[in-house]
């Protein structure tokens, strides 16, 4: 969010021309101390810790004197590394110095500088024309651990697209027309930058694999002002209520889609904001989908292997699958089995269509609870001899069932609930008859 651009500065020494005596000590022979400004714009900073941040000090002078044997003193008195400031000595030439966990407090973005030229110890006199000590420094790849301040009002950035997958049934609902009722479904905003934002969504949508897209209606609305930290380490939460949750469960999305753009300090002039270079906006959702609500033709399909080979050649003549069910569960179940070879390729089908309703659903009462459970009572579905032959050549049973929820007298479905002590009690037998043969 926050980046510095390199900052150069050169400053002169004006060194005056004189005979310097001999002397076995160094002595500070000029100097200059100055407030400089790193100039940043709109950031008025107060205190930064660098990270990866480099000074290159260069020291030149005019006109040269190779008999004027000097360092320069260069100390920047608010920069400090445990509490110890910047103070180097620089030879003719540039020196690199690392500003990694130097912690710089500003002014506005402004800092003390002291520059010193320092004569070293000498056995004869110099002589030195008027001259200048040329400081050269340059701050450059500036970044940061934290950095404090007023970072301006600055215009929206914008943050790259992301999406959160949210096919929570896989395709079991593909062709199902699904209702869930009072669902709720929100999103939170964690925010590290201790930094007024509003964050524009634009789009914020639901979207499905074919194209289809729903926009999300918010509280607050778009631009929401997010929660600011009270101090740096810290994360603050915003929460954000989606209106019309129930029109975008029963979408059925894929995937939530949205797009960003951040304003900080809109409309501020003054501020204490600070970031870390660790420092991040979140976004989580959250949905709750109660087991309350209404649905039609959801499919769920199962693939069992199966062995009939050793009573192929048997005297059953013709079975009927016997079913009692007392079903406390607001679904019905049309059920179907489908004979395949050993390549899973679908060459019949035990029951007619008539057959497959075998579940019935329990009743509900107003509130959509359980009222009375779904009797299936002494059912009983003939399977003629071709159909049990072909049971016997195949190698797999795909069971399919298609559900739905209770519907009432007028053949309206009602909204109902899903409790975890709903059981369904099933009891299948099988009636086969068979041809006897006996000698008598």
């Amino acid at each position: 969010m926050l980046q510095f651009p390199n900052k150069s500065l050169n400053k002169t020494v004006p060194v005056p021309g004189g005979v310097i005596p001999a002397s076995a000590s160094e002595q500070n022979y000029a100097s200059i101390s100055t407030t400089e400004d790193f100039s940043f714009n709109p950031e008025k900073l107060t205190e930064i810790k660098f990270k990866g941040t480099i000074l290159n000090v260069s020291v030149n002078l005019t006109p040269a004197n190779s008999n004027f044997n000097f360092e320069v003193q260069v100390k920047l008195a608010n920069f400090k590394n445990n509490g110890v400031a910047l103070d180097r000595r620089i030879s003719l030439g540039t020196t690199a110095i690392p500003l990694a966990d130097y912690v710089a407090t500003l002014n506005d973005n402004k800092f003390p500088l002291e520059i010193a030229v320092i004569v070293k110890p000498h056995n004869n006199p110099i002589t030195v024309l008027p001259s200048n000590v040329t400081v050269s420094l340059s701050f450059s790849a500036i970044d940061f651990q934290y950095v404090k301040g007023f970072f301006g009002d600055q215009a929206a950035i914008n943050i790259p697209a992301e999406s959160i997958d949210v096919s929570l049934f896989g395709s079991t609902l593909n062709n199902a027309t699904v209702s869930f009722a009072q669902p709720k479904l929100s999103f939170n905003v964690s925010n590290d930058y201790g930094i007024p934002t509003k964050v524009t969504f634009n789009p914020l949508e639901a979207r499905k694999k074919n194209g289809l897209k729903l926009p999300l209606v918010i509280t607050p609305s778009s631009p929401v002002s997010i929660n600011v930290p009270a101090s740096l380490g810290q994360s603050a939460i915003t929460d954000v209520t989606v209106n019309n949750t129930k029109q975008l469960i029963d979408f059925a999305p894929d995937q939530f889609y949205y797009k960003v753009s951040a304003r900080i300090n809109e409309g501020l002039t003054t501020g204490i904001n600070f970031c870390a270079d660790t420092s991040k906006i979140r976004v989580s959702m959250k949905a709750e989908i109660p087991l309350y609500g209404k649905a039609s033709n959801i499919v769920l399909a199962d693939t069992v292997s199966i062995d009939l080979s050793d009573v192929k050649d048997s005297n059953i003549e013709s079975g009927a699958i016997k079913a009692n069910i007392n079903n406390q569960l607001p679904l019905d179940a049309f059920i179907q089995l489908y004979l395949t070879d050993d390549k899973l390729v679908i060459f019949d089908s035990l029951f007619t269509t008539a057959q497959t309703a075998i579940v019935k659903a329990s009743s509900v009462n107003a509130t959509g609870e359980l009222a009375a459970p779904g009797l299936t009572t002494n059912l009983e579905i003939p399977v003629p001899k071709e159909k049990l032959n072909k049971l016997f050549d195949a190698k797999n049973l795909i069971i399919k069932a298609r559900l739905n929820t209770t519907r009432n007298a007028n053949g309206t479905q009602p909204d109902v609930k899903f409790k975890s002590n709903y059981i369904m009690k099933v009891n299948f037998g099988l009636r086969a008859t068979f041809k006897l043969e006996a000698d008598l």
